[in-house]
């Protein structure tokens, strides 16, 4: 078997579940229904914050509660009355919509700041953060206890299982087969949205035995640099098979969430798949149980962390997972947050009708201004797509107009060739010598 990096991994057999939860089909259950405030219902957008509801979703499906998604396109509409709870998962979703019966939980995962600033933080029946140093940070916002729950991982999902491997032998030992099919190279996903990612410096002159393969959307917009392959972006899905393939997976946390220790799943998943992550953020780790996963702040730390011994690592990772199956499930957080969730979903049933008029104009602005905000910047994108394609066709216009210049000028310097040679002493002895052949001839 030849271990390698896939160029197009085929996506998990679970994305038909995810992809039903995300539509919807599975919104009703003895327990209530629980819709998460996300940017996005559409896997296909590779949003974080919705494959972290998703998660949590499936894991809460299976305690009894009904899950559905409540993305952002929807968030100035009325949520519907029966709804138990709403988990938020962005901090700009205004809950003026919400019935006062229904409980909200806020989930702060990052841009902790924000969430501290915001003035409407005591209607929240629940909140959770995803470390202690971000529960420190909101606790003095609100009246209710805050609780840490981290992200976690979809053991069913991420798995060092290779659903799409041909069958072993019964004699050859799965455990070694799998690590026969791992590489010993480094994977990132890390996504470029526009803004630039403190990882690219470090890519950018990074130098290891065998280049970063990196998966990254808008890859085209990502620049270039000898230690890294460059890849377009892979589904959600396919991630767990692009892990269980590689030795390592660097990580890369933005500045809001690494101020606060609120780390990334990436960090789970990679563990999870039997991949070791290399991660630029120390903060947090030790929380989660997680301290021993290596850390780098450039090139060199980075290059030495890529250098681990085969065996050094494995044993590691062995360490590493271990921790991640036993305390970082989504399972384990569904198990986690279902008192929580109990005693939100209770105490709201004590409150009717809807949330404040301030609130609900508050709601109303949010949504007005966002779509502006919207409009504003799909006429940007329109100006901007003019503005390109009058540059290229002033590009165009440059280039023929060089181009018929080069020839002018080629032109001219054969007509005074021409000219010169007409006038030299020599073509007027050729010339009249011919003319005289052709009298000779007649």
């Amino acid at each position: 078997m030849t271990a390698a990096i896939p160029s197009t991994p085929l996506p998990s057999v679970l994305h038909e579940d995810y992809a039903a939860i995300a539509a919807g089909t599975h919104a009703e259950g003895p327990r209530g229904t629980v819709r998460f405030a996300v940017s996005t219902a559409d896997p296909a957008e590779g949003k974080g914050d919705l494959f972290v509801a998703l998660g949590l979703a499936r894991a809460l499906r299976a305690e009894g509660w009904g899950v559905a998604m409540w993305p952002l396109e929807r968030w100035g509409d009325e949520v519907p009355a029966d709804t138990a709870a709403v988990v938020v998962m962005i901090e700009s979703f205004v809950p003026g919509y919400v019935p006062a019966g229904t409980a909200l939980v806020a989930w702060v995962r990052n841009w902790t700041e924000k969430w501290a600033a915001l003035p409407y933080l005591d209607e929240f029946d629940a909140v959770w953060t995803s470390s202690t140093i971000a529960r420190d940070a909101i606790a003095p916002h609100v009246a209710t206890t805050v609780e840490v729950v981290p992200i976690g991982v979809d053991l069913d999902l991420f798995t060092t299982d290779r659903p799409h491997a041909h069958a072993e032998p019964a004699d050859v030992d799965p455990v070694a087969a799998a690590d026969a099919a791992r590489t010993d190279r480094a994977v990132t996903t890390v996504n470029f949205w526009g803004v630039r990612r403190l990882v690219q410096d470090v890519l950018a002159e990074v130098a290891p035995a065998e280049p970063i393969i990196w998966y990254a959307a808008n890859v085209d917009h990502v620049e270039p640099s000898p230690g890294v392959e460059l890849r377009p972006m892979v589904s959600y899905f396919s991630l767990p098979e692009v892990y269980r393939a590689a030795g390592f997976v660097v990580d890369d946390v933005i500045a809001p969430a690494a101020a606060y220790g609120t780390l990334n799943s990436r960090l789970y998943e990679s563990l999870a798949c039997g991949a070791l992550p290399v991660t630029d953020c120390a903060l947090g780790l030790d929380e989660l149980g997680l301290a021993e996963v290596p850390v780098f702040d450039d090139a060199a730390s980075l290059e030495r962390a890529l250098a681990m011994p085969r065996e050094e690592r494995t044993a590691l990772v062995e360490r590493l997972r271990a921790v991640v199956v036993e305390r970082h499930s989504f399972r384990s957080r569904a198990e986690q947050v279902g008192p929580s969730l109990d005693a939100a979903v209770a105490a709201a049933s004590g409150r009717s009708g809807e949330r404040s008029a301030f609130l609900r104009w508050a709601t109303e602005q949010r949504e007005l201004l966002r779509r502006t905000e919207h409009d504003r910047d799909v006429h940007l994108a329109g100006v901007h797509d003019i503005n390109e394609r009058l540059i290229v066709s002033e590009q165009k216009v440059g280039a023929h107009d060089t181009a018929r210049q080069v020839a002018e000028a080629e032109r001219d310097q054969i007509a005074a060739r021409f000219h010169g040679l007409t006038r030299s002493p020599e073509y007027r002895v050729l010339h009249g010598l011919g003319l005289m052949a052709r009298r000779a001839r007649r």
